[in-house]
């Protein structure tokens, strides 16, 4: 009973979560070809336009997008004219084994304010010999900033998601006026005899075998120590694991590397500053994977984690008071649908929270 009643004490903050982050205001990605008809061979741009109708301080943009690779091949990420002038850690690359154009860009100076302006622009060449259609699309939306497709600025301190809605992809022509696919099954083809994979060189570099660590959490007290903890698959070829952090989101002035462990503290961090973490795994080569998401905290101020343990976060939803049974339990606390959790972050911000009964 007590694990039902937190679930729904859970559901109902984020949905009021929900309410608050569409109040902020809306931002909006929206994709522009160069153009939506191309045959064979030929190549196209497709900008990733953010409109920010309300002139918002946009700090950071990710908008990972999805594009099927039998069709497509992306060529390049062009940011020369963008005024996110900094690269997300681990982003600004092209996946084709995944079918993923990884964009994710910031801005240092005070944030972007203009009311529609050009995040990235990515390259495509098209592969396909046969009239078809296909999609590029946005990857991994969420409300809060946690997804692959967020606009966000800073609010009382701590990342707000701006994006209060998936944006739409577009649907491209390939080929127009040439044939079909054939749909007979061609005769089959003999399967050549395989070639032995060369030992990979020595150094470092991107594992494509190492998977990224999951549920980073973060917690903090008195004298200035994180303690993190995260999870990850087993994995014979891991060697250990980097905590990269530093006090700017998504940027990560100190590393420190750790053996195959799930937990690790660190101290003399500077009190009341805040601290951004994420960890990568990496292997005998100093291979490593890609980055787990993002955790940050207030050095000295445990509800301020934006991943706390769960510890943590049960002891502060004990702490809501009973309300009537025809009332909502919002009244008190709330939480933002990105984990920014605890009464110090709904004081900042429950003046702009708008109570709904559910």
């Amino acid at each position: 009973m007590k694990k039902l009643l937190n679930k729904i004490i859970v559901i109902t903050l984020l949905l009021a979560s929900y309410t608050w982050v569409s109040a902020q205001g809306e931002a909006e990605f929206m994709l522009n070809p160069s153009s939506t008809s191309v045959s064979q061979g030929g190549e196209l741009s497709i900008e990733v336009v953010l409109k920010n109708p309300e002139s918002q301080k946009v700090i950071s943009a990710r908008s990972w997008l999805d594009y099927d690779p039998m069709m497509l091949e992306a060529l390049s990420i062009e940011t020369d004219d963008s005024l996110f002038t900094l690269s997300a850690p681990g982003e600004d690359n092209i996946s084709a084994s995944e079918g993923r154009v990884k964009i994710g860009r910031s801005n240092i100076t005070g944030g972007v304010s203009e009311v529609e302006s050009v995040v990235a622009s990515v390259k495509f060449k098209v592969l396909a010999p046969y009239a078809s259609t296909t999609t590029i699309g946005f990857y991994d939306y969420q409300v809060s900033e946690l997804g692959h497709t967020s606009v966000n600025i800073i609010d009382g301190g701590f990342p707000l998601n701006i994006l209060s809605k998936a944006p739409e992809g577009i649907q491209l022509q390939l080929n127009p006026g040439g044939t079909s696919a054939p749909t007979a099954t061609p005769d089959p083809v003999p399967i050549p005899t395989p070639v032995p994979i060369p030992t990979p060189e020595i150094g470092g570099g991107l594992s494509v075998d190492l998977a990224r660590p999951m549920n980073l959490k973060v917690n903090t007290g008195p004298g200035g120590y994180a303690d993190l903890k995260w999870e990850a698959e087993m994995d014979s070829s891991r060697a250990g694991f980097n905590i990269y952090y530093g006090q700017t989101s998504g940027q990560y002035s100190r590393r420190r590397s750790v053996g195959d462990v799930g937990s690790y503290r660190i101290n003399n961090l500077t009190s009341n500053q805040t601290y951004y973490f994420a960890i990568t795994a990496y292997d005998n080569l100093n291979r490593e994977s890609d980055y787990s998401d993002e955790a940050g905290v207030i050095m000295g101020q445990p509800l301020s984690s934006t991943h706390p343990f769960e510890g943590l976060l049960n002891r502060v939803i004990a702490q809501i008071p009973q309300q009537p049974q025809n009332g909502p339990l919002v009244g008190w606390l709330a939480f933002s649908a990105a984990g920014l959790s605890g009464a110090m972050v709904f004081g900042r911000k429950k003046q702009k929270i708008k109570i709904t009964n559910l």
